[in-house]
């Protein structure tokens, strides 16, 4: 696959990662691999890994009961390999408790194949991700 389609593949996986209605879910579950593994940015517990389209709409639940709304806007998109595409993203929520507007820049690294999105990690910050890849500014 060309790598620029991994990208737009890429990009439509964030853009759907936010609040919203089945829709949202729908469309993130459509360029995830059956078998995705998706790790999500490690808490106080560490990180966990959501496995499966059923896990990935189970993370949209955990963000649900964090957050009130939440969305993401990309930064900036490296094409890292063939397969392989890394995302500086800035993410914009408001606490589901406490009301509190938070906003920080988070990292992703996407390992695809066939077209779809097989495994994804989020990093505390878009150089940790580069990090990850073996890039560094």
């Amino acid at each position: 696959m060309v790598s620029q389609e991994n990208t737009e593949i890429v990009r439509e996986f964030i853009e759907a990662a936010h609040s919203g209605d089945m829709d949202a879910i729908e469309a993130f579950v459509a360029v995830s691999d059956p078998n995705i593994e998706h790790t999500r940015l490690p808490a106080a517990s560490g990180p966990e890994t959501y496995g499966g389209h059923d896990g990935v709409r189970r993370w949209f639940t955990d963000m649900a009961d964090l957050w009130r709304e939440w969305r993401n806007e990309i930064e900036e998109l490296v094409e890292v390999g063939p397969e392989t595409v890394a995302a500086r993203v800035r993410f914009i929520a408001v606490g589901r408790e406490s009301g509190v507007p938070v906003e920080a820049q988070l990292g992703l690294v996407c390992v695809l194949s066939e077209g779809k999105i097989l495994r994804s990690r989020t990093y505390a910050s878009g150089e940790e991700a580069l990090e990850a890849v073996g890039l560094s500014e």
